[in-house]
């Protein structure tokens, strides 16, 4: 008997088993197990029938056999399928494909293709990852709840792993000097002795965790690239399994999202050991490990996969986990048309949530109001789904969409509300436990903050097109159901007396035209209208409305504000932005620590002057030199090829200049620059790449005090303050 907490699971195609790793009071165990898995196809008789003629005999295939199996969503109904066991675990999607392409990619539906092998084999087997478990030498026996929360979080071994600080971009090309693990550096005579020790460095100390800074798309193919030339790549395992050559697990790849290119660098994942890496891990930079963990326990994810893919994954997988539960068999491809609707249901479905244009300018004495987790509440109070939205068996159902009429099934409660339930619940338990003083405020901020993404991401995947449970009739009721309830808060708010400054979505900022106002009694009677609760965010002693930069009328998501605890919250404004200079955001930063200050309006338009002295001071800072280098770097994506640049712009000069260290920039990925000479028409003196900087260079004094003039003018433009105007207040001397 072999007990322990389950740290990775992957297939070795070699022998054709599963390997899971158990953790356990600082030992890692590897055990092996056998593990054929299988996929089903439907087609009509005669098909299917031919299909098991033509499959049987062939070397690719174990074990044929029909069996019956539910995979319409909704539907009890069993139908006969035809369940295939490839020979080999390396087959398995290539036989998949195979039988695919004989069906002309049409003819016959395959189900439980794509599902990863290391979720599947743990949910077959009863587990999930990073459980706690005991090995009999034939099954796992479960020790652990998968949605228990209070269970014990393991300790996990971390080492970093990275490269001295240096002021130049790695090169691929040059023998690496040195290497850092942990607070050793690794230096020897030559690169083959540098890297051969690491590797035993690695196997003494004997990590749980590997962690790095940008490792998947610089140091760990940059360390296998320099292993391979000096002959040593069997040698160079990082993992725990040996003599496994370090490879990316899935490649590198660029995408358009929400209206910005992505670029998601190839995954490195090591084998019995966990590869975070911090830079690219948007999850990790939200929640840190701990809440990455919770995750994926709850979504049977293991922590390295999850970690580089994020909150879209998990919930995605959450849908899987729950219709197998249920029994169904999971589709390959997505095959769920939209519902054809003429101009005038397009025009009436295809609109998003409500908003109502914000009142600019300084208020004093708002309240924000917010709804906890809007769509996902709307998601499972009125029982939206797929196979629930205008399902057959309730046509005469009294449950229907507000403004679109969709009826909504009253007989059984639908995937996605079951699968939201318990994340809205653990959600709410983790918050509270992170405002309870008997509770750990670090751990359960963090727990509560992952989830808060696993929740945003369910409403966007009804309308993702390529979303297995997906459906376009749900986003479109989601929002209407939005609409309807943020409407029915205005309307309540305004009875009892407030005037509303500015909504958004599932958030209002409301002002009393009374003294007497009773916050908890406004949002108690909005929660029991609409049904679906709604907190007080804060009250405001002030709050700004900004204008929008490219209409000059009330910008929705610009704003910032002192709540009556003093505590500061800004959106919009360049702070938030994470291609400003750390410089810019310091002067922002302490303008707004003056105005925090004030308790009122009359206190706040006084305090303005002496915002403008804090910018003086910087623009001095600046004039002298005094401001570090690496503090005036600005960030930024690139968007297009290089090529396609047709104005010699500060990040093309910047991008020429990576181009002459013999690195191109895949789409999505960024380019870190300091500003010498605007003006110049050479591109190797307009901008001074971040590794390149080294405290010496010029550095263009009126550019960056336009910059900061410009970033003062975001939040002062109200009271009239110009950029025009704030740059002459800069330059008096």
């Amino acid at each position: 008997m072999l007990s322990g907490r389950i740290l990775d699971v992957y297939p070795d195609y070699t022998n054709n088993v599963m390997v899971t790793w158990l953790l356990r009071n600082g030992k890692a165990t590897r055990v092996a197990a056998p593990y054929e898995p299988s996929f089903c196809v439907h087609a009509p008789s005669t098909d299917i029938s031919a299909l098991a003629a033509a499959l049987e005999g062939l070397p690719q295939v174990k074990q044929l056999q029909f069996t019956p199996a539910k995979f319409t969503l909704g539907s009890p109904k069993h139908t006969m399928v035809l369940d295939i066991v490839p020979a080999t675990l390396n087959g398995f999607h290539a036989l998949a494909t195979m039988v695919d392409s004989w069906g002309g990619f049409q003819k016959y539906q395959l189900f439980n293709v794509d599902l990863r092998f290391p979720t599947r084999y743990l949910h077959e087997r009863g587990v999930f990852c990073h459980a706690q478990v005991t090995w009999d030498g034939h099954r796992f026996l479960l020790e652990d709840e998968q949605w228990g929360l209070d269970y014990d979080i393991p300790t996990f071994k971390t080492l970093h792993l990275g490269l001295p600080q240096q002021r130049r971009v790695p090169s691929f090309q040059e023998p690496l000097q040195s290497v850092t693990l942990g607070d050793e550096l690794i230096k020897e005579d030559n690169e083959t002795d540098t890297l051969l020790t690491l590797v035993r460095r690695i196997q003494q100390h004997d990590p749980d965790v590997i962690t790095t800074v940008n490792g998947d798309s610089i140091l760990l193919p940059m360390l296998y690239h320099r292993a391979k030339l000096c002959g040593i790549d069997h040698q160079f395992t990082l993992g725990r399994e040996k003599h496994h050559i370090l490879k990316p697990a899935k490649k590198a790849k660029s995408y358009f999202s929400y209206g910005r290119i992505v670029y998601r660098p190839a995954f490195y994942l090591l084998q019995g050991r966990i590869h975070l890496d911090t830079a690219q891990s948007f999850f990790y930079g939200e929640s840190g490990l701990r809440g990455i963990l919770d995750v994926a326990r709850c979504a049977n994810i293991p922590l390295q996969l999850l970690s580089r893919l994020g909150p879209g994954t998990a919930i995605s997988q959450m849908e899987v986990n729950t219709a197998m539960i249920q029994g169904y068999l999971i589709p390959w491809k997505k095959n769920a048309p939209e519902n054809w609707k003429t101009a005038e249901e397009l025009l009436i479905a295809d609109r998003g949530g409500l908003v109502l244009e914000p009142a600019e300018g300084l208020h004093e004495d708002v309240v924000e109001l917010d709804y906890a987790s809007l769509y996902p509440n709307i998601m499972v109070v009125h029982n939206i789904s797929p196979e629930t939205l205008l399902c057959p068996c309730c046509p005469d159902s009294t449950h229907h969409v507000p403004q679109l009429g969709y009826h909504i099934c009253q007989r059984q409660k639908g995937l996605l509300p079951t699968v939201l339930e318990p994340i809205l619940l653990r959600r709410f338990c983790f918050k509270a436990r992170a405002k309870n003083n008997c509770y750990d405020h670090a751990l359960y901020t963090e727990l509560q903050k992952a989830w808060k993404w696993v929740l945003v991401v369910c409403f966007g995947y009804t309308g993702y097109r390529n979303a297995r449970y997906g459906r376009i009739e749900c986003h479109e009721s989601i929002t209407a159901y939005s609409r309807d309830i943020l409407l029915s808060a205005v309307e309540i708010a305004q009875e009892h007396g407030y005037e509303v400054l500015h909504g958004i979505i599932d958030s209002l900022w409301v002002k009393a035209t009374t003294k007497c106002s009773n916050l908890s009694h406004l949002s108690r009677q909005i929660s029991i209208r609409t049904g679906i609760r709604m907190d007080v965010e804060g009250r405001y002693k002030w709050i700004v409305f900004l204008p929008s930069k490219a209409t000059g009328v009330g910008a929705l998501t610009r704003y910032y504000g002192v709540f009556e605890d003093n505590t500061l919250k800004v959106r919009g404004i360049e702070l938030r932005q994470h291609n400003t200079p750390v410089f810019l955001k310091n002067a922002q930063k302490d303008m707004l620590s003056v105005l925090q200050a004030a308790d009122n309006a009359e206190e706040f338009r006084r305090a303005l002057p002496a915002s403008i002295d804090t910018l003086r001071k910087q623009a001095a800072a600046l004039r002298a030199d005094t401001v570090d280098h690496q503090d005036l770097v600005f960030t930024t994506t690139a968007s297009k090829e290089l090529e396609r640049y047709k104005v010699q712009t500060l990040p093309k000069a910047a991008l020429l200049q990576l181009q002459d260290d013999g690195i191109c920039l895949a789409l999505g990925q960024s380019v870190r620059y300091l500003v010498t000479h605007e003006q110049s028409r050479d591109y190797k003196h307009r901008v001074c790449l971040a590794e390149h900087i080294n405290g010496v260079e010029d550095v263009d004094v009126g550019y960056y005090l336009r910059q900061l003039a410009k970033c003062a003018e975001s939040l002062l433009v109200p009271f009239g303050y110009t950029r025009e105007h704030l740059i002459r207040l800069l330059n008096e001397k």
